[in-house]
């Protein structure tokens, strides 16, 4: 927590005024009002009157915590989330950063922090040129965590930067992390298989719910999985020609869907793969009536004899929907659909519904 936030918080639990402190350091009250700005902080001379007015010792009022516990981690992360959501992507970078600079060497903070703000970049419909400060910014804070001495947090931030890279063109660079990155199944083999050994113990001592939800997860992760290498397959095939062969494994990632109970928005992710490569307007347009409206509906895990014990997945579709719609209408790979009367509807339908969103939002602000 930043020196303002410190004094102004303490001084309330104090129960004191701006006046009453200002009165005790002999300084103006509107100079304890800029400390609490964050706009000054207190001359060197008042720190220790100060700190012994909050009842307080300077490395409190320093803020300087070693550690910050894996709640407050996950409580700023949510508050960095929601400044981004409602104040812009800027913002919530703003926040990091100063976060960040409070705590400099905490990795679990600078992990969390950089994961989110990829994710949520990506979401933000904003252009390449737009983003590139923030890519450059979040480039840097992987390449410190690659850094890092664990291997969970470094083989993660190198996986990311490598899927940039490769986004970028930068295939050179790419390649250079993902000579040293292990194989992830000499990692594997290298070891026993902790989660089925945690299983094997909750059924042995009769906890037989936490053992089935640590299944669901591990066959939640694994479906996500296979579902990717499928999409990548298909890729893939569209690149040499092989049409058919695409469409016939685009029909399998499809029926995984309700095969094994998964969101149904997955559905039409492979076959819409299939149809942009053919320029079918037609069938695009139809798939992404029925994945965007997928979209705006929750999938109730609850009723999965597979899931139903996985806490169930939130997020922000309206976002998510932002950025669909901004990059249907940017990229010019999906120009051959600009002249399709129905693609031009469906566009329109769904900036109304996120308008509507939006005015019912800030509707809700100020009541």
């Amino acid at each position: 927590m930043p020196m303002n936030l410190v004094i102004q918080e303490k001084r309330k639990e104090l129960g004191l005024t701006q006046e009453q402190v200002a009165e005790y350091l002999n300084v103006s009250i509107p100079a304890v009002c800029k400390w609490e700005k964050g706009s000054t902080s207190p001359e060197l001379s008042l720190l220790a009157p100060l700190a012994r007015l909050l009842k307080i010792d300077l490395n409190t009022l320093f803020c300087f915590q070693k550690e910050l516990s894996n709640q407050e981690i996950e409580d700023f992360c949510k508050e960095a989330a929601v400044i981004a959501q409602t104040r812009g992507i800027g913002s919530g970078f703003e926040a990091a950063e100063q976060k960040i600079h409070e705590y400099p060497h905490n990795e679990s903070l600078l992990q969390c922090l950089t994961f989110q703000l990829d994710g949520l970049l990506a979401m933000s419909g904003l252009s390449d040129d737009e983003k590139h400060q923030y890519d450059v910014l979040l480039v840097k804070w992987y390449r410190r965590l690659a850094e890092s001495s664990d291997s969970k947090i470094s083989n993660s931030a190198n996986y990311m930067m490598v899927s940039r890279f490769i986004r970028d063109g930068k295939y050179d660079i790419a390649q250079e992390i993902l000579d040293v990155m292990p194989d992830r199944e000499d990692v594997i083999s290298s070891m026993a298989d902790k989660r089925m050994l945690q299983v094997n113990m909750y059924l042995c001592k009769g906890e037989t719910e936490k053992a089935v939800k640590e299944l669901q997860n591990a066959l939640l992760i694994a479906l996500n999985k296979v579902q990717m290498l499928l999409y990548k397959m298909i890729d893939g095939e569209l690149a040499d020609g092989r049409m058919q062969t695409a469409k016939s494994i685009a029909d399998k990632a499809s029926q995984m869907t309700a095969l094994f109970d998964l969101w149904e928005y997955n559905a039409f992710i492979a076959p819409l793969q299939v149809a942009y490569a053919e320029k079918n307007a037609r069938e695009c347009v139809c798939l992404l009536r029925n994945m965007l409206a997928a979209l705006c509906t929750s999938w109730d895990m609850s009723s999965s004899p597979l899931f139903y014990r996985v806490n169930a997945r939130t997020f922000d579709w309206k976002q998510m929907l932002s950025a669909i719609l901004s990059e249907l209408e940017r990229d010019s790979a999906y120009s051959f659909l600009q002249n399709c009367t129905e693609y031009k509807e469906l566009i329109s339908e769904y900036k109304a519904l996120m308008k509507k969103e939006e005015d019912m939002e800030e509707l809700d602000n100020l009541q």
